[in-house]
């Protein structure tokens, strides 16, 4: 049985989905990572622990698995520095490491401020971005630094140890803050003038062509013979495509502990109020705008945890569908760990606002769901702005409860579909790996499934604008308080 290998790189563990040419999953397994905090709001991995993971996976394939082509997905932004033999200089510093503030300032400041910084790479430059961290290390270890010879990706890091190949592509490019995402290539202008050398950033391919054959060493397996490699991509725009977001006008909202709002789109305008990312998608032609909420489902999980720690959800989810819109007057700003779209205000915190003598649980849980639903709304509106939105795909547990679809459909004014297979990274890399032959987009995108649309209701239309543009309010209110706060 030819099947299609989609292997993704998290944060958390490694997930590998052997898929045969109708889609379906045939085979499964997964590895668990740690994650190594040695200084507060750092984040690093050791690479080999990707690697130890990425092999242990292969050599439990099943001899009747005949594995036809590789795709990869991976955490966006880790930076993996290599000296000239390809040896790993120090671990890898991860996409949610948060230490370079300073070379964030200093580059923006040294490109002519942050306009010209989106005119250059589409995005602002983000402290998790891959660029700032290969100043920190010129700043703060020197010596690893002199020994730097190419600077790779996590999933790239992997193409590589598979093929022997060097290589980018553009999703995962797109997100090191050094790449130009209108032109699809590595921006000269940026790299000479932070002093960056242009040979530690490899040569660029497709998201789904092929890198090369596995190397020798993989010949202990049959399933492995003759198999090929291709690119893979930034795991977002990975999962996204394996969730058929494939087509300019597709949108993907994810709620699970953070959420995101993504737009596929064929412009090649950024956001120039850097408010949401602009990135390449792993299709040829597209790119996608997306927004980031920090705390989504993790707001609800944290109040669960403290009001109603032995409720069944089933009695969370009843108690918000019987409380009318708005909570009656109570609303909650979900910002527990500062918040990115659309505010960029690492000082935002969390604030419950309304409480009366009528406050019970079920009124809390209806304004903290809305309240996220208002934070994903923050992203749409904004997507709405710069392209044409067409479909709406709902992922992450949120998508599991029937009030919040209800809710979601509501405020975007859209029927919400969910997929029957969501399976994030790992099957959007297996369609690269099945693109990689004589497979079409068509084909691929036939592997998605999707459930009854849940329809929006318009006569909740009005009230629903109506507490958004409260809630909005609230924030601009509390804007100056938070950063006040934040200086004591």
């Amino acid at each position: 049985m030819n099947v299609f290998l989609g292997i993704d790189i998290g944060t958390t563990g490694i997930k590998a989905l052997a898929v045969d040419e109708s889609g379906k999953v045939v085979w499964a397994a997964t590895h668990p990572l740690s994650m190594l905090t040695p200084n507060p709001a750092w984040a690093e991995q050791n690479p080999e622990s990707w690697w130890e993971g990425v092999t242990a996976i292969l050599r439990k394939i099943p001899a009747n698995i005949k594995v036809a082509r590789i795709g990869l997905s991976g955490q966006m932004h880790t930076l993996v520095p290599l000296d000239s033999d390809g040896k790993v200089i120090r671990n890898a510093i991860l996409w949610c490491d948060q230490r370079t503030p300073r070379e964030c300032a200093e580059a923006t400041e040294r490109l002519g401020g942050e306009e010209r910084c989106i005119e250059y790479t589409g995005n602002p430059i983000y402290p998790g971005f891959t660029m700032p961290k290969i100043l920190w290390i010129r700043n703060n270890e020197p010596e690893n630094y002199k020994r730097i010879r190419t600077c790779l990706i996590a999933k790239d890091y992997i193409a590589w140890k598979l093929t022997g190949e060097f290589g980018a592509e553009p999703s995962d490019a797109a997100g090191s803050a050094m790449f130009d995402v209108v032109n699809a290539k590595w921006n000269d202008k940026l790299l000479d003038t932070l002093d960056i050398d242009k040979n530690f950033l490899p040569p660029v391919y497709g998201s789904s062509q092929v890198r090369g054959k596995l190397r020798p060493v993989f010949a202990f397996s049959d399933s492995l013979s003759g198999a090929e490699v291709v690119s893979g991509g930034a795991d977002n725009a990975v999962a996204a495509l394996g969730l058929g977001i494939a087509e300019p006008g597709d949108c993907m909202i994810s709620i699970g502990t953070s959420g995101t709002v993504l737009g596929v789109t064929e412009n090649k305008t950024p956001d120039m109020s850097g408010k949401l990312h602009f990135f390449n998608h792993v299709l040829p032609g597209t790119s996608y705008y997306m927004g980031v909420m920090l705390a989504a489902a993790a707001s609800l999980n944290w109040f669960k945890k403290k009001m109603g720690p032995d409720m069944p959800w089933a009695e969370v989810e009843s108690g918000i569908a019987g409380t009318p819109v708005g909570a009656d007057g109570l609303l909650w700003l979900p910002y527990l760990q500062g918040e990115r779209t659309p505010h960029r205000n690492p000082n935002a915190r969390g604030v419950l606002f309304g409480l009366s003598t009528m406050t019970d649980e079920h009124r809390v849980f209806r304004a903290v769901m809305e309240g996220i639903t208002y934070g994903l709304r923050d992203s749409y509106e904004l997507l709405k702005d710069l392209t044409q939105i067409k479909r709406v795909l709902v992922v992450g547990g949120g998508a599991k409860n029937a009030v919040w679809r209800g809710m979601l459909a509501a405020n975007m004014k859209a029927p919400i579909n969910v997929p029957v297979i969501d399976e994030g990274g790992a099957y959007g890399a297996a369609m690269l790996a099945a693109l990689g032959g004589d497979m079409k987009l068509a084909d691929v995108k036939s592997w998605v499934k999707t459930g009854d649309a849940t329809e929006p209701d318009e006569s909740e239309y009005a009230k629903y604008d109506a507490v958004y543009g409260e809630w909005k309010a609230l924030y601009g209110d509390l804007k100056g308080r938070f950063d006040a706060v934040a200086r004591l």
